[in-house]
């Protein structure tokens, strides 16, 4: 089986973003669902566990064999703040992370969350059979992943709308190399950094730092967009 290329260097905004994970990790809790584990803070009473709960027992109901697979391709769900993103798959740990805020927002319904939890469990499948997440394959990995979220919204009561939402945010990610990738990130780390209780004068420093560096990436990339090489890998 193939080895899958490391996706990036990590940028400031990032390390400093899971260096605030690991802290909160001392105080996290969690449940074990059918042997898969849900980690969480404890800041809001359980309750962006009780959805996630409740978003794998909706998949466990209306997709059985997804979830079968589901409990077999991850090992934990960890309710976090994700920079740029409502999910992201965590190859390292056979994680599948979800945004906090997004979990936690009273627009996020149960059907979102469980198709999320889809998206990023088909991530961890391909993994499993040696595809990676290189930037020439990024947009088809991102495709399959988001047929996977149609076909389960095909099976819930309330599918039409889940569909619709699965294609909007489809519209909204149409972009996936590493210079939008990394865009995305850098445009929501101030808010993730204050949701993980960072100072904001802290924020504000490792958002500036990180945007520099962004810019010089991007002038790199120009420089070698002609030589065939990667100034970004």
């Amino acid at each position: 089986m193939p080895r899958p290329e490391k996706i990036e260097k990590r940028h400031l905004s990032e390390i400093v973003i899971r260096f605030f994970d690991w802290l909160c990790m001392k105080l996290i809790n969690k449940r074990t669902i059918d042997g898969l584990l849900v980690f969480y803070n404890s800041d809001h009473a359980g309750k962006d566990a009780d959805k996630a709960v409740a978003a794998l027992r909706l998949i466990q109901k209306f997709d059985p064999v997804r979830y079968k697979q589901i409990v077999r391709d991850l090992k934990r769900i960890w309710i976090t703040t994700i920079p740029g993103g409502i999910g992201r798959f965590i190859k390292s740990t056979s994680t599948c992370e979800l945004d906090r805020r997004f979990v936690l927002d009273e627009h996020t319904v149960t059907e979102q969350i469980a198709s999320t939890i889809v998206h990023e469990a088909t991530h961890a499948r391909l993994d499993r059979r040696g595809i990676g997440y290189q930037e020439q394959l990024r947009a088809r990995v991102e495709g399959v992943c988001m047929g996977r979220e149609q076909a389960f919204a095909a099976k819930l009561p309330d599918g039409a709308n889940i569909r619709k939402w699965v294609e909007a945010s489809q519209i909204q990610s149409l972009e996936f190399s590493n210079v939008a990738m990394h865009a995305r990130r850098i445009d929501d780390a101030r808010d993730a950094l204050l949701d993980l209780n960072a100072p904001v004068w802290l924020a504000d420093i490792i958002v500036f730092f990180a945007g520099r560096r962004h810019q010089r990436r991007i002038r790199r990339a120009e420089r070698h967009s002609t030589s065939g090489t990667d100034p970004l890998s």
